[in-house]
């Protein structure tokens, strides 16, 4: 039932698409195109943000050091510090958080710069089995992309690396939770929370507070570039039932277009796990 809901929204797309579904207690996947590489956009920060958190528990990085950020990483597009005066100096956990929340560029590319370059993150990346992600340039290297060069990934990738941040897997159970907190506070909601009755985190003090019936925990972290939408997420159910959704697109007729399908797709994945799992009994 739920595969003819997912390919009835996506009959009404032009463009590709790839997607992978799992549901984290019984291990239940729905794989559409999982391995069709996309250009990965900004969902290519939770992997670098994951290698920060690795390098901070090997005692390499601080995250709570002030950086000042070179005048090279200070970019355009999404984010906020380009909006900012010059002398504000972040510490290492701004960084992250803002490259997550609202997919800070400048903050991504010192980000980049602190873990030792673009060959160390796709390294990290094939060790935790993520093959098809690679980080091949900064945000907004446009000289580089005309080149060829671009982070890539697949559906299955960040599908992974979410059900391993999910199950704890990541670093540490604590740097996991410190990552997934973050990504609890995302700003960009107009994808995969839009249609469902995702709880509002813009306070991190609701982070912890008990999921109630009819409501769901959302933390994602979007992508997209002109004509590519994509949307990543882990979502938390009453009782603490996990699952994890991530939909790439590209090659649209409309940006619209790509937004709205993964919401649709996002409202028919939650009203199936809401069903299995919202009325159990919480933990």
């Amino acid at each position: 039932m739920i595969d003819q809901k997912l390919y009835s929204i996506l009959g009404t797309l032009e463009g590709e698409v790839g997607i992978y579904f799992e549901d984290i207690q019984t291990g239940e996947k729905i794989l559409i195109n999982p391995d069709s590489v996309f250009s990965a956009a900004s969902t290519v920060k939770i992997p670098l943000v994951s290698l920060l958190f690795q390098e901070v528990s090997e005692g390499k990085i601080n995250l709570n050091d002030i950086i000042e950020l070179s005048e090279e990483n200070r970019v355009g597009g999404t984010g906020i510090i380009k909006n900012l005066d010059k002398r504000y100096k972040p510490t290492v956990l701004d960084l992250a958080t803002l490259a997550i929340i609202v997919s800070d560029n400048a903050a991504t590319n010192q980000l980049v710069d602190l873990v030792g370059g673009l060959e160390g993150i796709t390294k990290y990346c094939d060790s935790i089995g993520l093959t098809n992600t690679k980080f091949q340039r900064k945000m907004m290297d446009i000289k580089a992309k005309a080149s060829g060069k671009d982070n890539l990934t697949t559906a299955r990738d960040m599908g992974n690396i979410l059900a391993k941040l999910a199950r704890n897997e990541i670093v540490s159970a604590n740097a996991s939770r410190q990552i997934v907190d973050i990504m609890k506070s995302q700003q960009l909601r107009s994808k995969l929370p839009a249609y469902i009755p995702a709880i509002d985190t813009s306070d991190p003090a609701d982070h912890h507070t008990k999921i109630t019936h009819g409501t769901v925990m959302v933390a994602n972290k979007t992508g997209d570039l002109d004509r590519v939408q994509h949307d990543v997420g882990i979502f938390i159910l009453p009782g603490n039932n996990y699952y994890i959704l991530t939909m790439f697109t590209s090659n649209l007729s409309a940006d619209s277009e790509g937004i709205r399908a993964i919401g649709e797709v996002s409202k028919a994945i939650y009203e199936e796990m809401a069903a299995k799992y919202q009325y159990k009994k919480e933990n």
